[in-house]
């Protein structure tokens, strides 16, 4: 039995630590809080639901042994604790003592904590960053009042089931270790009160803990919140105690996909010395602007962190570069963020995506040498796999290089208009997702699906990437390609062909002809209307689908593609009017299969769900 549950047991028997108890019966703490169940228990007490029958609430009760009471360092926890109001963070109501303990009583907060989320995978990365934004204002208005928190870490941050408002998801509890600025330590000379796993280094140390030490803290929670895994944690007991006065790895050699201001506003909240932090105000300004950059799709992170190669060579050596004193935080931090691309480099490469926008470019340039240049039934073949291997190793560079070598291709093939078709095509995911060269090809997969007559479900697989911009340059390349794609195949992928369009060898052969007669008739006709519709659906998407029920993100999902099916014709009628082109009848069979594509993850998720049950 540990000793914070001793005062309690001699009170309530033999009940088990979780179990409710009974009625009239339960004993009263304070002389009006009847207990109901243990909560439970941490390094300073054991918290209990209870019953407030002066006022008839239900609260949530903090037990101290009477013998982890130091002097008055339970009335000042109170005090401090009881200066604080504030949406993000738990009300004390009462604080009070008898002669077998002392008793923090607060508001009770119905949900789990931070960890229990991430352990179930329930969080996506814009929940992670809301919950920071949260937890960056509660503990903004308690160092306000000269309070630190002092024990920030996920199982003191409460997801409350019914948050106050959208922009407090997240309370911040246990403010029973925290501390006055400007006044005495709360521990004795020599104490550390904290989670080691936490603390910032000076804390570690058993110095003084200021505010530097949450916003050090918080950093730190959200850090291993969005990669899986806590780097103070990593290696051997020797390589921890060795941790004080260095470096942690920068987030984005674990998470590369994440925003770069993300990146350099945890690494600075992260630096080891307090006064190289930066401010709360700071961190908080990177998850705001960072928030419409990282993905709203739920799940756990468990690509393990991987030590440096110097690193792994040493066991006994610290994983992170130690402090130069001579270097300037700015200088330090550019560096942390650059490329790791030398030999010492620990990013895994994301070889799943670049095999896909491989295998995407491997069959563009095996169509298009094989139906729109005709040539030999070698090059196909060859030039896929040349495509493939380009996009493989350097996808920006590969891209490029494949698609000047088909547009040349088609020149000395006597087809400058194809070529020019080549190019305008090849053009957009550059101009549109510089930043991303790894997704540049994946469009394909809009006149792809537009052969089988499903080209309708390209917005739902657009909606899968990570980024709302990216989300909208994906599904607007693609109804591009789809219209450009059309002339080269001679006949509609999607929407028919415009009016008096001629077949493919009759235009390919001549600038002209193709300016005149394929060009511009796309633009008039308004056959590129709906793009920006493809790209809202699939920026929306996301919102709409949150995995928590499978009815109510069905009925969502079906409204979506019924809006997307009717934005879609509207804008076509608006565009091109009585003689433009119409939504051809394979659309309602594509937006059913986008349903599908989107409904998919929900459906798999409740089957599993299930099973094990």
């Amino acid at each position: 039995m540990r000793a914070s549950q001793a005062p309690t047991e001699r009170r309530i028997g033999t009940n088990p630590p979780n179990a409710p108890l009974d009625g009239a019966g339960a004993p009263l703490a304070l002389g009006r809080y009847r207990l109901q169940r243990r909560l439970g228990a941490g390094a300073f007490g054991t918290v209990w639901q209870a019953h407030d029958e002066r006022l008839e609430r239900e609260v949530a009760i903090k037990i101290v042994p009477r013998e982890r009471v130091v002097g008055s360092r339970f009335e000042r926890e109170a005090r401090a604790a009881a200066r604080l109001a504030h949406p993000g963070i738990v009300t004390l109501y009462e604080a009070g003592t008898d002669d077998d303990g002392a008793y923090l009583v607060s508001e009770l907060v119905r949900g789990p904590t931070l960890d229990a989320l991430l352990d179930d995978g329930r969080l996506s990365d814009r929940d992670i960053l809301r919950i920071g934004i949260a937890l960056c204002d509660a503990l903004v208005h308690a160092h306000a009042h000269g309070v630190v928190h002092r024990d920030v870490k996920p199982s003191n941050i409460l997801i409350p089931d019914r948050p106050v408002t959208a922009a407090h998801p997240a309370k911040l509890t246990d403010f029973g270790v925290a501390r006055v600025l400007g006044g005495d330590t709360l521990t004795r000379t020599g104490d550390v009160v904290g989670t080691a796993a936490y603390m910032a280094p000076e804390q570690a140390a058993g110095l003084e803990a200021s505010a530097p030490a949450d916003l050090y803290a918080l950093a730190l929670v959200l850090y291993e919140a969005l990669t899986g895994v806590n780097p103070v944690c990593a290696g051997t007991a020797a390589q921890r105690a060795r941790r004080l006065g260095a470096h942690l790895p920068p987030l984005r050699r674990q998470r590369r996909d994440l925003p770069r201001e993300l990146g350099r506003g945890l690494d600075l909240a992260l630096r080891p010395k307090p006064r190289e932090r930066g401010t709360i105000g700071e961190l908080r300004a990177a998850l705001e602007e960072s928030l419409q950059e990282v993905g709203d799709d739920p799940g756990i992170v468990t690509a393990p962190w991987r030590p440096s190669r110097r690193a792994s060579q040493a066991p006994e050596q610290v994983e992170w570069a130690p402090t130069d004193p001579a270097r300037s935080a700015p200088a330090a931090l550019a560096a942390e963020d650059e490329p790791e691309t030398g030999p010492e480099s620990s990013t895994p490469p994301a070889w799943p995506e670049r095999g896909l926008a491989a295998l995407a470019a491997a069959a563009a340039t095996a169509w298009l040498l094989a139906h729109a240049l005709g040539a030999p039934p070698i090059a196909p073949v060859a030039g896929a796999l040349l495509a493939a291997a380009a996009i493989l190793v350097l996808p920006r560079i590969g891209w490029l290089g494949v698609t000047a070598a088909l547009v040349l291709a088609a020149v000395v093939a006597n087809h400058p208009g194809a070529a020019l078709v080549i190019a305008c095509a090849a053009a957009l995911p550059p101009l549109a997702l510089f930043r991303a060269g790894v997704t540049w090809p994946l469009s394909v997969g809009a006149p792809a699906l537009g052969a089988l007559g499903l080209a309708g479900a390209w917005p739902a697989l657009a909606a899968r990437a990570a980024s709302p911009w990216r989300r909208a340059e994906l599904g607007l390349i693609g109804w591009a390609w789809l219209a450009l794609a059309s002339p080269l195949a001679g006949k509609g992928l999607y929407l028919p062909l415009s009016h008096g369009t001629p077949p493919p060898g009759a235009w390919t052969t001549s600038l002209y002809d193709t300016v005149h007669h394929v060009l511009s008739p796309l633009l008039a006709s308004g056959t590129l209307a709906p793009a920006p519709v493809w790209a809202l659906a699939a920026v929306l998407l996301p919102y709409l689908v949150n995995g928590r029920s499978l009815a109510l993100d069905t009925v969502r999902v079906i409204a979506w593609a019924a809006a997307l099916l009717s934005a879609s014709g509207a804008v076509l009628s608006v565009a091109g009017g009585a003689h433009g082109p119409q939504m051809p009848s394979s659309a309602l069979l594509g937006a059913l299969a986008a349903a599908a594509i989107a409904l998919a993850p929900t459906a798999f998720a409740t089957l599993r769900g299930s099973i094990d049950r």
